[in-house]
């Protein structure tokens, strides 16, 4: 009975991966395309396509949004004497750039990178559920591709930290041009992390699997 019901396991993860990954390349065309109609001043009604930093559809023609927070950096506790704290959190919202301004370009980078970094490991993913065996498990194209994911996510966070880094210096200007009471008290809000740990995580997995490897032919040349 544990062993039927176990059965269905691998290939329901198997189709939801390739699932997921269709389902990734066809977000990714989608985004190509509003980003091309964005560039031809084309105006995206009843439109939204929306990633962890980049928002479409809602902006004027030619324009793209970069998240933006205003108010303290940190939480402010207001109180009263006698009365239970209240907070008071930041305002986030959406600073509207000229899409062909350089943090406008950097803004879709941003998405265009994690888009297809996604689409990259879901294939990578996919491959290894299509190659696996139970008769044998462990094949060396298989460590390659997890090793190719662990380092596509390392490089996905250095290059996320560069174009945010960029992205904070070249919209200083924009937030300039906003009345005096705005611009010293609001920021890009974006954080400076990313997939690197997933990355080291991937990469010691690929050294396991590796020595899995070794032990699966040395149990075949014993047979």
């Amino acid at each position: 009975m544990e062993k039927n019901s176990a059965s269905w396991v691998f290939p329901v993860v198997k189709g939801l991966v390739s699932f997921f990954y269709y389902f990734l390349v066809v977000a990714l065309l989608i985004f190509i395309l509003a980003c091309l109609l964005k560039v031809q001043g084309t105006q995206l009604k009843n439109f939204t396509f929306q990633t962890k930093y980049v928002t479409l559809g809602k902006e004027p023609a030619g324009y793209v949004s970069v998240p933006v927070a205003w108010g303290s950096d940190d939480t402010k506790t207001v109180t009263e004497s006698g009365q239970p704290p209240i907070f008071l959190q930041q305002k986030r919202g959406q600073l509207q750039v000229p899409l062909l301004s350089k943090p406008g370009i950097l803004v879709m980078l941003l998405g265009f990178v994690g888009l297809i970094t996604t689409v990259w490991t879901f294939g990578l993913l996919r491959q290894i559920f299509i190659t696996v065996q139970t008769q044998s498990p462990f094949q060396a194209a298989n460590a390659r591709r997890i090793t190719t994911m662990g380092f596509l996510f390392l490089g996905q966070t250095l290059v996320e930290v560069a174009l945010k880094l960029a992205l904070v210096f070249q919209t200083r200007p924009f937030i300039k041009q906003l009345p005096s009471n705005y611009q010293d008290h609001i920021s890009v809000d974006m954080n400076l992390d990313g997939p690197w740990l997933l990355g080291l995580i991937l990469l010691a997995l690929a050294q396991i699997y590796r020595r899995g490897i070794a032990f699966q032919l040395e149990s075949e040349l014993t047979v």
